[in-house]
């Protein structure tokens, strides 16, 4: 396909938002008026100053990225990495599927769970190798590892992504409708797995492998060192990061905030107030550093040191660490840029927001629940927004003066369901644009690819809706 075709694909989505802003008026809300004013009409200058913006202020997410590629710059060039994902794809040879719905509902679960949609993308390159080994194109691979974490978005339980933007925002509790999240959750898992399997039976050829940059080369087992040290670190890593983003005060368990207490203000003898404080020293902890508060920064700093880890055990010079390591990551730019492109697409509507003035035509101002109005609603700003704790704030003026009260709950669901499910073919999603440029898959194609998928899933939680 055509070279760049996402940035393009980003680029035009930017533009579309600066368009938007000479030709559309801002429209806000007071009460239960609506109002217009001049847009401020966002030129070249305005333009840069936003991408400045969006580095700023999610740079880490990039920085992730390029965390990851790192990792696996190491690991591609580790022998034993290549004869772990031999030995797993000999070890489903023939049950294919079952691995498919083991990583699918590991990936799903600790996306709705646990808040790691963006975490979790540590260990797409693993997966993708593992399934474009076992003969599938790529877009099985993507479809397998966006979906599945699209599902878990969709039917987010207990993730951050609920309890800290939408149930913030909205003002409603975020053990709220439990019963129904689990249920859109499972029906979306259902629907996405299906439609994977189904797709993946179609295209597999195991004589024509895909591999590249993706699969690293294949090396003789004969003296090739043990491979459970990869498996024990990539293991660890899966269970820390899992800790460190589930959102524990929800449960209302508080030992891991008091774990990190007791080094940043030691307690009891002298000795154990001298160790407390040498290892946070080292650490440099705070009370933010606590399981259950982690953001990103954390989680690259986590990748680098199993990186290191891998690096000391398979006994490579400091030297080549960093050229493997470097390597990895300028793999990995392509995604970062995108990142952060998506990002200034939220800095520019944030700052010249015409969203509601595009929407304001379609939305029911009696009072009433429109389901089907508030899921377009939800869509729209999900597509411009990236995350859903952004569109449900712009949007929240609206829904507290024209929503009566009670429905406020429903609006939470509908909104982030609909956020789920736009993040499998936005523009603006992450995941999504993250998983393609890796995989070197155009955006036409993907929309080709899913677009069944998206339909289905869509009446799907409509339905589900409509019922609630």
């Amino acid at each position: 396909m055509k070279k760049h075709n996402l940035f393009k694909v980003a680029l035009i989505t930017i533009l579309l938002v600066v368009l938007a802003s000479w030709i559309l008026p801002v429209t806000s809300v007071s009460g239960k008026e609506f109002s217009e004013v001049e847009s401020g009409k966002i030129g070249l200058f305005s333009v840069v100053s936003y991408v400045a913006i969006a580095i700023q202020y999610f740079c880490h997410i990039a920085l992730y990225v390029l965390a990851i590629g790192g990792l696996y710059g190491i690991l591609h060039k580790i022998p034993s990495y290549r004869v772990m994902l031999d030995k797993i794809v000999s070890g489903f040879r023939h049950c294919e599927w079952v691995f498919m719905i083991i990583v699918s509902l590991v990936f799903c679960l600790l996306s709705s769970m646990a808040g790691l949609s963006l975490p979790i993308l540590a260990f797409f390159p693993f997966v993708i190798a593992v399934i474009l080994l076992m003969g599938y194109d790529k877009i099985t691979a993507a479809m397998l590892t966006v979906g599945s974490v699209t599902a878990g978005l969709i039917g987010s339980v207990f993730s951050s992504n609920d309890i800290y933007g939408l149930s913030y925002v909205l003002g409603v509790e975020a053990n709220q409708d439990v019963g129904w999240k689990i249920l859109i959750l499972v029906l979306s898992y259902l629907v996405v797995i299906i439609n994977v399997l189904l797709y993946a039976r179609k295209h597999k050829d195991t004589e024509n492998l895909v591999q590249g940059i993706f699969v690293p080369e294949k090396v003789d087992r004969q003296g090739v060192k043990k491979i459970l040290p990869i498996a024990i670190v990539l293991d660890v890593m899966l269970v820390v990061l899992a800790l460190a983003f589930i959102s524990w005060s929800v449960f209302g368990v508080t030992v891991f905030t008091e774990f990190t207490d007791k080094f940043i203000n030691p307690t009891g003898s002298g000795f154990t107030k001298g160790v407390y404080t040498a290892f946070n020293t080292v650490l440099g902890l705070t009370s933010n550093n606590a399981f259950g508060l982690w953001t990103l920064l954390e989680a690259s700093v986590v990748l680098v040191l199993g990186s290191l880890i891998l690096a000391f055990i398979y006994r490579k010079s400091f030297t080549k660490f960093l050229n493997e390591f470097a390597n990895g990551a300028k793999h990995a730019i392509k995604p970062a840029v995108l990142i952060i492109m998506a990002y200034t697409v939220l800095v520019c509507i944030t700052n010249v927001n015409v969203l509601l003035t595009v929407l304001k035509p379609i939305l029911s101002l009696d009072g009433e629940l429109n389901v089907f109005v508030m899921c377009i609603v939800a869509i729209v700003y999900s597509i411009f927004t990236v995350e859903s704790y952004y569109g449900v704030r712009q949007a929240a003026p609206y829904v507290t003066a024209f929503v009566a009260t009670e429905n406020v709950g429903k609006i939470a669901l509908i909104w982030q369901s609909m956020y789920g499910l736009t993040m499998l073919v936005a523009p603006t999603s992450v995941i999504l644009m993250s998983t393609l440029s890796y995989l070197d898959i155009s955006y036409g194609r993907w929309l080709k690819s899913v677009w069944k998928l998206l339909l289905e899933l869509f009446l799907v939680l409509l339905i589900v809706l409509l019922l609630i």
